[in-house]
């Protein structure tokens, strides 16, 4: 980064792409069938079909011009390495979480409705909240606090366990800050977006997998 003027201009990219990232969560409680789409459990399905929308182009635009937030690709050792961290933090978090009330709910509308949330969880959600937190809001950070990566990894971390509202446990928000963590140091390790991505969306296929499968 050559000047402070370059540095305000990449940040102001960044976070503005996050406030759109919120304005459509916050828009989509104004949808005419908001309340039908909670109901049938396809509200978060359309959210993340909405936020992918918005943020997926974003980051296209941005790496038409420039090249310091890569999607890269997996190296199988490191892989390996962070795939056993991840299903260690797993293991752990079933010692001391909590059933989500939205979860029972969405699983209680039936099968094709969970079927639809897995693949968005799956497909979508892990790319979007990458390039997203991963990418955009820690690379902000990192701008301003080069030498402070913990820091610039846990206010990641905090923001995006904050953004998911439908979450109200407390044990739920330490697994996704401690998650969140593993998915920054994952990113900075790899260089890339392409580790993160893949480690959320296996974790998402393991979260809602058995749930989908025994739901029928």
């Amino acid at each position: 980064m050559n000047t402070n003027s370059d540095r305000v201009a990449l940040t102001l990219f960044y976070v503005g792409s996050f406030v759109v990232y919120y304005l459509v969560t916050m828009l989509i409680t104004l949808f005419p069938n908001y309340s039908v789409l909670r109901n049938d459990g396809l509200l978060v399905p359309v959210l993340c079909l909405f936020e992918f929308a918005v943020i997926y182009p974003l980051y296209r635009f941005y790496c038409q011009r420039r090249s310091d937030l890569p999607l890269g690709e997996l190296r199988p050792l490191q892989t390996l390495l962070f795939i056993g961290v991840l299903f260690i933090l797993m293991a752990a978090q079933t010692q001391f979480l909590q059933p989500e009330g939205w979860l029972v709910e969405q699983a209680q509308q039936g099968r094709n409705s969970l079927l639809i949330l897995l693949l968005t969880a799956v497909l979508l959600a892990p790319v979007f909240e990458e390039v997203l937190f991963r990418g955009f809001l820690l690379q902000a950070f990192l701008l301003w606090a080069p030498r402070s990566r913990f820091a610039c990894m846990l206010l990641t971390s905090l923001l995006f366990a904050m953004m998911h509202t439908q979450y109200v446990h407390w044990e739920t928000i330490i697994a996704l800050t401690l998650f969140s963590l593993l998915l920054c140091y994952a990113r900075l390790r790899s260089n890339s977006l392409a580790l993160p991505i893949f480690l959320h969306t296996l974790n998402n296929l393991i979260a809602l997998l058995p749930a989908w499968y025994f739901s029928g």
